[in-house]
């Protein structure tokens, strides 16, 4: 079977969001965080299946079926793991390599080499910050914007110093080429020479949904002029590189999906972004140096039901917002638009009239229709007879791609009041900019489910130390601390042999490297089996709300290690010296207490 990299399969799942696909089967309905819907994999009345967009997986809490996007595909259209990988590659319009997994095995190593030299620039930016005469100037700059030790340590905002190898003698000592150091867009080649590419500028980490660092935004933070008159760019990114595809990433989406919130904000700028998270409002993210990507939209769209795009309101920043909602409209996204009154981006509006007027304006934001009639309106003078053509027939095209017929209603009645033409005529003119699929009218199709004939085994009820692994599992997948509490009382090995050791092996592993267990990845690893891969979702899968997680960390710890010593002394129940060793085990498990940095 051809062997795909774990980047490969987390792009063609960043292209194909889970909702939209199992939609396709399935009737959904949000609840809470979760989509729920009856089970396609077996016969129920009450609704027992769970979709989760954040960690775009699915599980059934009825037969057990369980798994992420690809697992999906192979139960539904009864197909190997490779085939329902094609059909979404197919889907997306990617193209997979050819059938060799030197090929993949050496790209998957070159981006985590990539990786690896961010993260070490990533250090060596955010200690130059406080050790370099510049970073005392940058840091410096960062304070009188208002940006908190907090905040810079939240970002990992750090400083390029004002040298041209720098960073690129530092990386060659870790013994990272010139040439990998080139490729990773951290330094560039001239006239046969390779100079640092990020010089005297605040350094902003460009971290993606996994925890892995993929580039860099440097911006400048006082004038400064070259030889021969050229003045760098304000704010320079890193190029593009197998680790880094500014249209497909966002600033800040790590921080922004942990927010409990239904709604993204989408800014233009780092420092907007910075500034508002700092007033204590996390869900928001930005574009990196470009305008809104499709694919940026889709992402956006997995984490949210409702994006509040809040741009500059002068004529660029009126049609750049004009540009997000169509591209987000296209990806089945819904919009409002901000306004913010005598400030042109959130940061300067947060400095002059504080967070509680930046939440107001949040609540107050409008409907994209509204906004795009609002702008249309602009052009056309409703005191003249023209005018008030000319906008009609505007409205009335911009209406034809709502969908909601009550919608389109509502403002074919305010534009009739407005301008005093009739409803009759706008309706008239609507009509004429709307069209159907050949055969169909505005009755979507549905494709109904067919059973594969694979048999899905029935959950036995599991062990108290089973149940608790998972708990545990899950505990660690959420919270890095809890990992950093227990990772030396209970380790890989103390978890049952089979799929749960070889899963906290690879949560374990995650963490170790200091990135987030990317659950949708994981699973791909347990394929090739039904229970394994409903085993592996009921873990990252967990309905229940923990009151206190840190206990419930102490208690899951102490049922494993408390169930395993039971089991030693069932085996050596004969053996007088070895029972009493495992009673003293027992009677100091009982007292154990977790250390929490």
């Amino acid at each position: 079977m051809p062997r795909y990299s774990d980047e490969l399969i987390a792009d063609i799942f960043a292209a194909n969001d889970i909702i939209d696909y199992v939609s396709k089967y399935v009737a959904l309905t949000k609840r809470g965080k979760d989509y729920m819907g009856l089970c396609p994999f077996h016969s129920e009345k009450t609704p027992s299946f769970h979709v989760n967009a954040d960690k775009q997986l699915f599980h059934c809490f009825g037969c057990g079926a369980g798994g992420n996007l690809v697992q999906f595909v192979m139960r539904s259209e009864n197909l190997d793991f490779v085939d329902a990988l094609r059909l979404l590659a197919d889907n997306a319009g990617i193209q997979l390599p050819e059938e060799d997994s030197s090929y993949n095995d050496e790209r998957h190593k070159h981006r985590q080499r990539i990786y690896a030299m961010n993260k070490l620039a990533a250090r060596f930016f955010y200690e130059r910050l406080t050790a370099d005469k510049g970073g005392a100037k940058a840091l410096s700059y960062l304070t009188r914007r208002g940006i908190t030790g907090k905040t810079i340590t939240v970002y990992g905002l750090g400083y390029a110093p004002d040298s041209y190898d720098s960073l690129l003698n530092f990386l060659k000592s870790k013994d990272f080429s010139e040439k990998e150091i080139t490729d990773a867009s951290l330094a560039v080649s001239r006239d046969g020479k390779t100079y640092d590419k990020f010089r005297n500028r605040v350094m902003f980490p460009i971290i993606d949904v996994r925890g892995n660092i993929i580039g860099f935004g440097g911006r400048i933070f006082e004038e400064s002029e070259l030889p021969g008159g050229y003045k760098p760019p304000k704010y320079l990114n890193s190029g593009e590189t197998p680790a880094f595809d500014k249209g497909k990433n966002l600033f800040s989406l790590n921080l922004a999906k942990k927010s409990d919130s239904k709604r993204l904000i989408l800014v233009e700028g780092y420092m907007d972004v910075i500034t508002v998270y700092q007033a204590g409002i996390h869900n928001i993210v930005a574009t990196l140096g470009t305008a809104i990507t499709e694919n940026q939209a889709k992402l956006i769209n997995r984490y949210a039901s409702e994006v509040l795009i809040c741009y500059d309101m002068d004529e660029a920043g009126r049609k750049a917002v004009l540009r997000a909602i169509d591209i987000f409209s296209k990806a089945g996204g819904k919009t409002r638009v901000v306004k913010l009154k005598d400030a042109k981006d959130p940061d300067e509006y947060i400095r002059k009239s504080g967070a509680a007027m930046f939440k107001k304006a949040l609540d107050e934001a409008v409907p994209s229709t509204e906004f795009i009639l609002s702008v249309i309106r602009l052009n056309h003078d409703l005191s003249e007879t023209d005018g008030k053509i000319g906008f009609v027939s505007e409205a009335a095209a911009a209406l034809s791609s709502v969908r909601d017929s009550i919608e389109v209603d509502a403002y074919i009645n305010k534009i009739s009041d407005e301008t005093g033409i009739g409803k009759e005529a706008i309706y008239t003119e609507y009509r004429k900019h709307i069209s159907y699929p050949a055969g169909k009218g505005v009755q979507s199709t549905f494709k109904t489910v067919q059973t594969t004939g694979k048999a899905i085994r029935s959950i036995d009820k599991p062990t108290a130390s089973f149940d608790a692994q998972r708990r545990l599992l899950n505990l660690i997948t959420g919270d890095k601390h809890i990992y950093d509490a227990v990772k030396d009382i209970i380790k890989p090995e103390d978890y049952s042999p089979g799929i749960m050791q070889e899963l906290a092996g690879r949560i374990y592993g995650c963490r170790a490297e200091g990135r987030e267990p990317d659950a949708a990845e994981i699973m791909n690893y347990f394929s090739d089996d039904e229970m394994s891969m409903s085993t592996a979702s009921s873990v990252f899968y967990e309905l229940s709300e923990y009151k206190d997680k840190r206990a419930s960390a102490l208690s899951n710890v102490k049922t494993i290690l408390l169930e395993k010593n039971k089991s030693e002394m069932r085996k050596y129940a004969d053996d007088i010296n070895k029972l009493a060793e495992l009673i003293a085990v027992k009677n100091k498990l009982e007292k154990l207490e977790l250390t929490w940095d």
